[in-house]
């Protein structure tokens, strides 16, 4: 069964205020999970689903995966609301955080068994089986059981698992925890790959790096309230300012670091010197040409992601005491 195409929409996913409540959840009283929450993911984008636990994250997306219904609000996936329907749900794939597969199965297995509940079967099926094999480099271990599967290749077999019915949209929860350096760089080859292929990739993670190295846009919750969402070029703000210069001397030094400016990475003549956020830039390179050091470079420093989690969410929490 050939996965049916939805015609071309700018926005893929789209909720509006969407709002959940758990019922006496905590100790007899209502959870608020999602409140008003107002998420857009556009079409053939990585967007970064970011927040702490219990933020409301893994609500979010069971309600895109029709797993659990609002309370109130809607969505929209790739035009339509009819999120139950199943041309919807075969252009959804999914990994979950931590997915576990018996392991008395051989990957090729895993494959065949997920493309059947799709619908798949045949030739069609078997050419996806190959397709997505060889896109998470894993044809090699197609005939192994999975026992013998590194946490790498476990991964790599169920980002293939998503794969497998050709969706439009990929959801996916922790992609890269727990792996090793370089097993983070082949997923995220492989996320991006996607992306430039024309698939839309919402990702939920704690990896604030990774998420940073390859998300087009961001979004940031907290206690079930989406605090800000954006391009990383419009999120992250430049914070500092380094100046590199040579011909240094203790005295020169010393000159500097009274005006309030921190030095660092010095090797021999040649040091860096920071100039913080609120200070001028103007000022400290005055301060260098007068002590007649020599200007080798000026680099603008841009803020994180973690250090905008950390501002975003901190200054969140501190307007929730304020209101309690």
């Amino acid at each position: 069964m050939a996965n049916e195409r939805f015609k071309s929409v700018s926005v893929i996913i789209e909720t509006r205020d969407l709002n959940k409540i758990y019922e006496g959840a905590l100790r007899g009283q209502d959870v608020h999970a999602l409140k008003n929450l107002n998420l857009a993911v556009n079409s053939g984008e990585i967007f970064g689903y970011l927040g702490p636990n219990g933020s409301g994250k893994t609500t979010t997306i069971k309600m895109l995966l029709g797993l659990i219904f609002p309370t109130s609000g809607s969505i929209e996936i790739l035009g339509t609301t009819d999120i139950a329907a199943a041309k919807v749900k075969r252009n959804i794939g999914y990994l979950p955080e931590g997915a576990y597969y018996p392991d008395f199965l051989q990957g090729e297995e895993i494959l065949r068994y997920y493309g059947r509940l799709y619908g798949l079967a045949g030739a069609e099926l078997n050419n996806r089986i190959d397709a997505v094999l060889e896109l998470v480099g894993m044809t090699f271990a197609r005939k192994r059981l999975l026992r013998g599967y590194s946490k790498g290749m476990r991964q790599r077999i169920g980002l293939a698992q998503a794969l497998i019915s050709d969706p439009q949209i990929l959801i996916l929860d922790e992609p890269t925890t727990g792996l090793d350096p370089i097993a983070r760089k082949e997923i995220r080859d492989i996320l991006a790959r996607l992306r430039d292929e024309g698939k839309t990739l919402l990702i939920s993670s704690h990896e604030l790096l990774e998420v940073e190295l390859i998300s087009n846009r961001v979004g940031i919750l907290f206690d079930g309230v989406l605090q800000t969402s954006g391009t990383l070029d419009d999120l992250l703000t430049t914070r500092e300012v380094l100046i590199e210069v040579d011909n240094v001397s203790p005295q020169s030094i010393e000159v500097i670091e009274k005006a309030g400016f921190r030095i660092e990475d010095r090797v021999h003549q040649r040091m860096k010197l920071r100039v913080p956020e609120g200070r001028s830039t103007y000022e400290a390179l005055e301060l260098c040409k007068n002590q007649g050091l020599t200007l080798v470079g000026v680099m603008p420093r841009r803020e994180t992601l973690e250090e905008l989690f950390v501002r975003v969410i901190g200054a969140a929490e501190a307007e929730r005491r304020k209101a309690s």
